[in-house]
């Protein structure tokens, strides 16, 4: 069995697609997830031609979107010939593979979208592991229904595979794979723990950054500490955690940690692979709650962010609000934005703006009001 860097390879850039979103009762919501599904499409370099948007009724078993929808997309896909119909929820095997069917070209849920882009951004041993962890864990339950289109998980785009003679075989091989993968998981968790207790006799306080994907992790981290981390308008641009050194004032440094971003409703086999990164937060001094200021749903950052923590069991740890990408909005958007947060930081990672508010925040929250002699 092929392994995810190759199904990773596969051209995506350039390649037409359609997608299929579902209104909720929030119309904002809506938008909200229509953008998010175009992002997620447009990080994989997708071209997008057309959204089909549809009230969210009694999900068909087989089908998911009922007959005459499914005829109504597949008129405009015989005519326009899109290499893919991306849906915005997650489908089932069975229905992945008849609406495949039906509609005689590639399916991809909204799942699946997201582990392509975590194979494309991957970079250090750790994170594939992780990300190949994940791609596996998704593909297991679901291989009864890929039926005869078993060349996908071979990594297969377009053709098709011996069927289900090799059913069992190749769950037997995702199973060992699996296996292994958390053998070597549990390798680096051993390096992980030197490099904490290097951390320790140090004595610098770890300060770990969560935040939402694409929200300015890593654009932040590269201006608090000269860094130059790899950054793009992209979603889950940066896979790897990174940490780098900080000075924050008065002789005084800490340890600022990237991780994962975050994207709502993401599956929980998702967060399970990458939770031993994840759980960096649990040995931090601090968490630094980041936010997208220029984003139209807060909230969805926000639920996004408490669940993960309450998810690692820590929701007692001490955290520091920062609202990122202030150069976007307006000085009056600024301001309603201070009224509903007062005790938050409000910084531009771009400007430089409340960086060193920031870093004297930093300073305070972790070594109190003292100065060193």
């Amino acid at each position: 069995m092929k392994k995810l860097k190759e199904v990773s390879d596969r051209t995506f850039a350039g390649r037409k697609a359609i997608l299929v979103g579902f209104r909720e009762r929030d119309e904002r919501e809506t938008e909200e997830n229509e953008r998010e599904l175009e992002f997620l499409s447009a990080t994989l370099g997708l071209r997008v031609i057309r959204s089909f948007v549809y009230k969210p009724d009694a999900i068909h078993p087989a089908i998911y979107i009922g007959k005459g929808r499914l005829q109504g997309i597949k008129e405009y896909t015989d005519a326009e010939k899109p290499s893919f119909v991306i849906f915005g929820r997650e489908l089932t095997p069975i229905q992945q593979r008849n609406l495949e069917e039906t509609l005689g070209l590639r399916v991809i849920d909204r799942t699946e979208l997201i582990l392509y882009i975590f194979g494309e951004h991957a970079k250090s041993r750790e994170g594939k592991i992780q990300v190949e962890l994940a791609h596996l864990s998704y593909l297991l339950p679901r291989l009864t229904g890929y039926g005869i289109s078993l060349s996908r998980i071979g990594g297969g785009m377009a053709t098709r595979g011996p069927g289900e003679m090799k059913l069992e075989v190749y769950r037997r091989m995702i199973k060992e794979r699996i296996h292994r993968l958390k053998r070597e998981m549990e390798d680096v968790e051993k390096h992980r723990q030197v490099i904490r207790d290097s951390r320790k006799r140090k004595n610098f306080p770890l300060v770990s950054v969560i935040g939402y994907t694409n929200v300015g992790k890593s654009s932040l981290l590269n201006r608090l500490s000269s860094s130059e981390l790899y950054v793009a308008n992209k979603l889950f641009s940066t896979l790897d955690p990174a940490t780098r050194a900080v000075y924050v004032g008065d002789n005084r440094i800490c340890l600022l940690s990237d991780t994962v971003g975050l994207l709502y409703n993401i599956p929980h086999h998702m967060i399970e692979a990458f939770k031993s990164t994840l759980e960096e937060v649990k040995f931090s001094d601090l968490i630094l709650c980041l936010y997208d200021s220029s984003s139209f749903n807060m909230e969805r950052q926000r639920n996004t962010i408490t669940e993960v923590v309450r998810i690692l069991s820590v929701d007692e740890k001490p955290h520091l609000n920062v609202f990122n990408k202030t150069d976007l909005l307006t000085p009056e958007e600024t301001g309603i934005l201070k009224n509903e947060n007062p005790d938050g930081i409000f910084v531009s990672a771009v400007t430089g703006a409340g960086i060193d508010e920031l870093k004297e925040s930093l300073r305070k929250n972790l070594y109190g009001n003292t100065t060193s002699s």
